[in-house]
Formats: C-alpha cells, structure tokens, sequence
C-alpha cells in the first residue's frame, strides 16, 4: 500500500504532462460545441450583436454629418449580418469538418436567419440615405441563392450592384475599390473578421501581426470599423501558424493545444 501511495504523485504528475501535450479530441468540429452554444443561446451574444448595431448606427451618423456625396456602409455577411450556426452544429453532430459542397448546399437552402438587429441597422443606414454594399466571400457561384436569402431576411436594397461575392480572391480589397471607384465614399465597414477591414492589411498574416494591427488601429474600433463577434471560425485560426490549411486535422488540433498559455497550476 505505501508503494502504491508513493506512485500516486509520478501518475499525477504523468498524467498532468499528458493533458498539455495531447489535445482532448482531434474532431475538430466538436471542439467547436462550445462556441456554438453560446452563439444559439446565449443572450450576452444577442446583446453583444444589438450593441455593435447600435454602436454602427452612430457611428454613421457621425460619418453623414461630416461628409458629403454618396455615402456607403460596407458589410460582410457570414456572422456579420447572417447567421450560420445552424450550418456548425450540423458539422459537429455529423462531426463534419468544413466543405465546400456542404456549404454551398447549406447556403442554397435559402435557410440563412439574420442576427439579431441585422436588418434594423440596414434599413436604418437606407433610410438615412446610405447604400448598403453586402461585400461576403461566399462563392459567386451562390449568388442568387444569396441574394434570394438576403431579400427573404429584409435586408433592403439587395440588387447585382450592391451584392459582390468572390470571384477570384478573398481579399476584399479589390471590392471595396470598386465600390470607391463607383464614386462612392465607404465611411463604415462592418464585419467578423479582421480582413474585413482591407485597409487594415491583416489579410495572410499570422496572429502576431494581426494583433499589432488591431492595437495600433485599436481608435478606430467602433467608429470607423465595427466587429461582430465571432468565436466559432475565422482568419485568427490559421493565424495560428504558416501552413494551417495543409495541416492534418491532428495535427490542427495539436496547434491549437499549443498555441493555448495557460496558468501552471501554482
């Protein structure tokens, strides 16, 4: 017996040394239940959502005072205005990663709900007499199917102009000059994601660069870029390291463990 109890501290501590090394499930799709939980139920998520709308809503006010000509608002869609979670939480109990034919059949179902104060806020800006630009990296081959979901939701002013899906890259630069091209002055951009925001020039960079970019942007937020959150997906995760994508799914789920800094017990 006193054997035994002298092995308890070795296993304890073996097992410790175990945890930090190995991640608790490589399925990645389950690793995200806990994200989309909170994202279904939530009410601090709904809040978080109607706080960003609202904050966007004087933040264009702002803008309309302070300049003239014709004025855009520039928005992603995918957890920006849409809500995909019922698309993750199919992944998760199918334990299904991400794929682009899933996906496209999610997005052609014409299902896609708004979050909460989407549409509010875009008919706010219409009515104010701002253009609402819906600039999203769905693939342009979903087009119609995106814009038949956008019109179903309430979302106004949905039309071949104001719409603009990937065609070649997912660098939305490219769009947004477009748009300024058209003559029109893009005093908000909203979004999930940091390439959200183009000027901002975080699109294929690693977290460390990401993170500098945010705290040296940080006045900017709420005023000029407005972020919806999102814990579910996004660019910060193959931020993690160069050459997330090509990663095994063991592998991914190895970063993520290693990339986690946590308290060391004492």
């Amino acid at each position: 017996m006193k054997a035994l109890i002298s092995l308890l501290p070795l296993v304890f501590v073996a097992a410790t040394s175990l945890a930090k090394t190995a991640p608790q499930t490589t399925d990645l799709a389950v690793q995200n239940t806990q994200a989309v939980l909170w994202m279904q139920n939530a009410g601090e998520y709904r809040a978080l959502c109607y706080q960003a709308y609202n904050t966007a809503m004087m933040a264009f006010d702002l803008a309309k005072a302070k300049h003239q000509g014709k004025l855009a608002v520039m928005v992603d869609l995918d957890e920006t205005m849409l809500d995909n979670s019922p698309y993750a939480a199919w992944q998760i109990q199918h334990h299904q990663p991400y794929e682009t034919v899933s996906w496209n059949n999610w997005v052609n179902a014409v299902q896609t709900p708004a979050l909460p104060g989407a549409v509010a806020f875009a008919n706010y800006v219409t009515k104010q007499g701002g253009t609402m630009f819906y600039v999203s990296n769905r693939s342009d081959r979903t087009f119609e199917a995106t814009k038949a979901n956008l019109i179903k939701a309430g979302f106004p002013n949905v039309s071949n102009v104001t719409l603009r899906l990937k065609k070649e890259t997912s660098d939305k630069a490219p769009r947004m000059q477009s748009i300024e091209a058209e003559g029109y002055k893009v005093v908000l951009l909203l979004g999930d994601n940091l390439n959200d925001f183009p000027e901002l020039h975080t699109y294929h960079q690693l977290n460390t660069e990401r993170n500098a970019i945010a705290d040296a942007h940080q006045q900017e937020f709420g005023h000029r870029f407005i972020l919806l959150p999102n814990p579910s997906y996004g660019d910060w995760e193959p931020g993690l390291g160069k050459g997330y994508y090509q990663l095994s799914e063991e592998q991914k789920a190895q970063l993520r463990n290693d990339s986690l800094r946590p308290w060391n017990g004492q």
